[in-house]
């Protein structure tokens, strides 16, 4: 009887501890992911962006390819492949950015758009960016990948 007593009072401490770190968040993902973009080989890296727990996506995009560039379209892929899931943004200014000139971009009521998450949840996002060079003809394509925690 004494040795079930001894871990009867073990299992019961264990459990206490993992319902604490539990309600500090420590096995909630979004807690331990930072905002952070990779890709954008080209363009460079965006300036900002953010997720809301509604589904809506903003992103401010930057030129830092030296020369002003005419954005054709850009694309979000919401917690998906860019094969599966695009949905396309629309521009608050013009979509034509000088040398070092930022644009914002953000998902529209009229398309569908991403899926909603709880407040906190992490994501991680693909945006395409289509855009031809000043004085070029042909399109070009720069892909990456934001992530963060939802707004």
């Amino acid at each position: 009887m004494e040795y079930l007593m001894t871990y009867g009072w073990a299992i019961l401490i264990v459990i206490i501890v993992a319902a604490a770190l539990y309600a500090l968040g420590v096995f909630n993902p979004a807690t331990w992911t930072g905002t952070r973009s990779t890709g954008f080989a080209n363009i460079g890296q965006p300036v900002d962006w953010i997720y809301l727990k509604t589904g809506e996506f903003n992103i401010t995009l930057k030129n830092s390819l030296g020369s002003p560039i005419t954005i054709s379209s850009v694309t979000v892929a919401c917690n998906t492949s860019m094969t599966d899931n695009e949905v396309p943004l629309i521009t608050l200014s013009s979509s034509s950015v000088g040398a070092g000139g930022s644009t914002e971009y953000f998902t529209n009521s009229t398309y569908v758009e991403c899926d909603a998450l709880t407040a906190g949840g992490s994501y991680s996002t693909q945006v395409k960016v289509t855009y031809v060079k000043s004085g070029g003809q042909y399109a070009q394509t720069d892909t990456g990948t934001v992530t963060g925690a939802a707004g």
